[in-house]
């Protein structure tokens, strides 16, 4: 060591020993003797992941003689699990695994559940657009509808709904459309649906003479 530094080093140790700063021989962990509140707070980047619960949708079955029959399959969803949740699975098809069992969709890209309202059974469903839906009067137009109706209407748990209208996204807010039918008489436009409406789409397929809104046998 120079003079220089041999210097310095006298004059660093007689300044801590005139200001009275005790000087270890060994060096000690000084984290440790922090109070709490000055240690750094622990990392909480790692999320609990969000709670799924179990439902139930309708997706169509192609039977082996060329029949489109609606099935219940489950699902597991995320977030609140209301209703919107519910429905935009049934706008988004089958699974992988499904399809190979001959589960089908008429649905494409296009459509989006933005809102529900359910008041005294009566359940609106909003949508973006009927993009997604087949956009001809066909079996598959109805299938659709019956997919979106009867999972609201019959498989949706803790909601009494017992009808349904289908309400669109527009310019001038959301408007009522006349929603097409399979079975019974055609609504009036705007008027609500059953799922009584698409019991040629339900395993049994034919119509309880004593209640059109259930099938044959139930």
């Amino acid at each position: 060591m120079d003079l220089r530094h041999l210097s310095a080093a006298v004059l660093t140790i007689s300044l801590l020993s005139g200001c009275s700063i005790p000087i270890d021989e060994q060096a000690k962990d000084l984290v440790a003797e922090l109070p709490n509140a000055l240690l750094h707070a622990a990392s909480t980047t790692t999320k609990a992941p969000a709670a799924s619960e179990s439902v139930q949708i309708y997706m169509a079955h192609l039977r082996d003689d060329d029949r489109m029959l609606l099935e219940a399959v489950d699902r597991d969803i995320s977030g609140d699990g209301s209703i919107n949740v519910i429905l935009d699975k049934v706008l988004a098809g089958p699974t992988a695994a499904e399809h190979e069992s001959e589960f089908i969709s008429p649905f494409a890209e296009g459509s989006t559940v933005i809102g529900t309202v359910l008041v005294d059974g009566l359940l609106e469903i909003h949508l973006d657009s009927l993009d997604g839906f087949p956009q001809d009067d066909s079996a598959g137009n109805r299938l659709a509808f019956a997919m979106l109706v009867c999972t609201a209407v019959n498989l949706v748990a803790g909601a009494d709904i017992d009808r349904v209208t289908i309400l669109l996204e527009s310019p001038d807010g959301l408007e009522a459309i006349n929603v097409p039918v399979s079975d019974g008489d055609p609504p009036e436009e705007g008027a609500p649906v059953t799922c009584g409406n698409y019991i040629g789409f339900l395993d049994g397929g034919l119509t309880d003479p004593d209640d059109p809104g259930r099938p044959s046998g139930s």
